[in-house]
């Protein structure tokens, strides 16, 4: 994806968003407005839109506009690995924030951060390689998740801002 079209830089909170948001959408089974997605996951609606927004241009949703619209899954949870939410997020901020703190006047600290990095690189590979083995429809089987009806209406307290944030 063109980093040039980015309104917002992803972090790892946002990928946790993206996986209860299609396990939520898995789980549903139809159409699902964006502010019922909000409340079940107990997240603000304007950063569920935002993760969703990243989540359709990478064709793991689609999204219908409108008073009847909503976000629906483009393809069968079978076909949908972790790896793919992974990448569809596109995470800017390393997994382990703040792990090394580089000063450029430090030769020692400069190194270290180089290799500690090689080391983080290397774990996210293998991350990705297990992630690559776990489907969406895997991870929802593990959950006893109930999901009820979807409104298609935005209710008000929806829109409002969360602290949480």
């Amino acid at each position: 994806m063109n980093n040039e079209k980015r309104l917002r830089t992803a972090t790892p909170k946002w990928l946790g968003i993206a996986v209860k948001a299609l396990v939520y959408l898995e789980k549903h089974g139809e159409l699902c407005a964006s502010g019922s997605i909000a409340r079940s996951i107990d997240c603000e609606v304007t950063l569920v839109r935002r993760v969703l927004t990243r989540l359709v241009q990478a064709d793991l949703i689609a999204a219908r506009e409108g008073r009847e619209g909503g976000y629906v899954l483009t393809r069968s949870a079978d076909h949908i690995t972790l790896a793919d939410i992974y990448h569809a997020i596109e995470i800017c901020d390393p997994i382990f924030p703040g792990m090394m703190h580089e000063p450029e006047t430090n030769p020692f600290c400069g190194e270290l951060a180089i290799a500690v990095s090689e080391i983080l690189a290397e774990s996210e590979r293998r991350m990705l390689e297990v992630w690559e083995s776990h489907t969406l429809a895997s991870l929802a089987k593990r959950t006893s998740l109930v999901v009820g009806n979807c409104n298609h209406i935005e209710d008000k307290d929806a829109n409002s801002p969360s602290q949480r944030d």
